[in-house]
């Protein structure tokens, strides 16, 4: 009993101090490349995605590979067309991103010679959907901020296209291709929620044994839901170590403790002193999220072993840091997390819920100096 109740409680103060180092937020972490610095964003799914729609013009052209000519004769104002965009996409991390973009085109014939359809060249509507790689690179070698206005962001991607050519909008008669996809956005934000981005581009595509492509220039708004990353410290790897070793010393020690005899005529015999015990352990939580981490629930049974084995009451108490949110969505969100707690101390771990006082103070108290640390509910109980 005294080997597992030492274990339990080395383990205690290890989980604790794993989820501090976990969340909290260090001052030279904003002074370092968002490429070294490891990030974490809400458990809610509808974060940093967004939404893109952009116009602007094309210009076509083709290319013969083996003679190295043009093939088509139309001038540089017959290639000019309308090209428009939409683009769903998520950033998976503050410089990395993916999106599902599809592009419509009024494209020039990039094959034609000679002039049709009397002083016009042929022209067609093209539909070209693809899957795009977006890398931030102003995210990636600067340190990472959410109100930075300029964003240089290169991408690369592949797509499927259909060129109808009727030009009726009737896709009729339809050739198939593979398209390769590139280009560069060049991002001015104009706030958390909108972005304006000027976007030269370019796809490459086969046709005929030959290569045609299409160059595009468009601006358009990019709209962001939630988008926002926070950085924090990896776990110290050393300090674990450390940790486990003094856990497997206290084992060993009771190991020995355990082959004493139980009692001692030739003792003294010593008086038992009361004492007030309390127990006040915390659980963090990630920002704008009331779901406990797996790290955190050894802080719980820690509470609820100490209320059942000494029946005492237990206070669960919620709290929200400052520096996100509105003050009415943290009152609800520290009532969340406390609620949640209580929850697992009565489904999981088998506390009578008649022993559970539930509070929760928003962000109106902050109980930490650190801002991250306020993410957090506190549970404690005493005999």
């Amino acid at each position: 009993m005294k080997t597992r109740f030492i274990a339990l409680a080395a383990a205690s103060v290890f989980a604790l101090s794993a989820s501090a180092q976990e969340v909290q937020t260090s001052a030279n972490l904003a002074d370092q490349p968002a490429k070294d610095v490891a990030f974490v964003r809400s458990n809610t799914a509808g974060n940093n995605w967004f939404i893109t729609l952009q116009g602007g013009i094309d210009y076509g052209f083709g290319w013969d590979l083996f003679k190295s000519e043009p093939k088509t004769d139309a001038g540089f104002s017959d290639r000019m067309n309308y090209s428009a965009g939409i683009a769903l996409g998520k950033w998976h991390t503050p410089y990395f991103a993916t999106r599902l973009m599809l592009d419509w085109n009024w494209l020039t014939d990039p094959f034609a010679k000679g002039l049709k359809q009397g002083d016009k060249y042929a022209k067609y509507h093209v539909l070209n959907p693809h899957f795009d790689f977006l890398f931030d690179v102003t995210n990636y070698f600067a340190p990472y901020n959410e109100d930075r206005v300029f964003h240089f962001v290169p991408w690369i991607g592949v797509g499927y296209q259909a060129l109808d050519k009727t030009g009726e909008f009737k896709f009729s008669e339809v050739d198939h291709g593979v398209t390769a996809n590139a280009g560069i956005n060049f991002d001015f934000q104009l706030g958390k929620v909108v972005t304006f981005t000027i976007a030269p581009s370019i796809a490459a595509f086969p046709q005929n044994r030959n290569i045609a492509a299409n160059a595009q220039l468009r601006a358009g708004l990019t709209f962001n839901i939630n988008r926002g990353f926070e950085s924090v410290e990896p776990m110290d790897y050393a300090l674990l170590n450390n940790l486990q070793n003094e856990i497997n010393t206290l084992r060993s020690q009771n190991a020995e403790l355990s082959k004493r005899p139980v009692s001692c005529p030739e003792c003294p015999e010593i008086q038992p002193v009361t004492t007030q015990v309390k127990s006040e352990n915390v659980v963090y939580f990630r920002i704008g999220s009331s779901k406990v981490d797996r790290n955190q629930m050894i802080n719980i049974y820690n509470t609820a072993e100490f209320v059942k084995s000494n029946n005492v009451p237990v206070t669960v108490i919620g709290y929200a840091d400052a520096k996100t949110g509105s003050a009415n969505y943290n009152m609800q969100l520290s009532e969340k997390r406390a609620r949640e707690v209580a929850r697992l101390l009565t489904d999981e771990y088998g506390v009578d819920s008649n022993q559970i006082t539930i509070d929760y103070k928003g962000d109106t108290v902050q109980p930490y100096a650190e801002n991250a640390w306020n993410r957090v509910v506190i549970m404690t109980a005493e005999k």
